[in-house]
């Protein structure tokens, strides 16, 4: 199933996620891991895109099939040098307690594919079910 759609308000990014999750949950038997493995993702990316891309439009794209869920997230925000953030290990040292700068750690560590597009806009994700 594919769901491609322009969001212009947080509220409608949560219900179009919400529906991919629903389709998610009615067409496939995961199990309660694999299920929170996507809505941690989902969660992670939404959050980054409202809480430092100033966007004002956000075009999602989910397919799922056999054995995989795709995501794109692409917005029209200020979009960020991915290159620091996405080799950033969270694991020890001073970034372990820090406020920030987990999430992207946590999406690729949780995803089988994880890449954001050079100018930070749009981040492609791949979870096998």
């Amino acid at each position: 199933m594919l769901v491609s759609k322009r969001l212009f308000s947080l509220n409608e990014l949560n219900e179009a996620i919400r529906s991919v999750i629903r389709g998610v949950e009615r067409e496939k038997k995961l199990d309660d891991e694999q299920m929170y493995r996507i809505r941690l993702v989902l969660s992670e990316l939404v959050v980054n895109i409202f809480k430092y891309s100033d966007a004002n439009e956000v075009k999602l794209q989910a397919e799922y099939g056999k054995d995989r869920l795709h995501i794109v997230l692409a917005d029209n925000g200020s979009g960020f040098e991915t290159g620091p953030v996405v080799a950033r290990n969270v694991t020890s040292g001073e970034l372990l307690m820090h406020e920030n700068g987990r999430g992207v750690y946590l999406v690729k560590m949780m995803t089988d594919s994880f890449h954001y597009s050079e100018n930070g806009n749009t981040v492609d994700v791949t979870l096998k079910l």
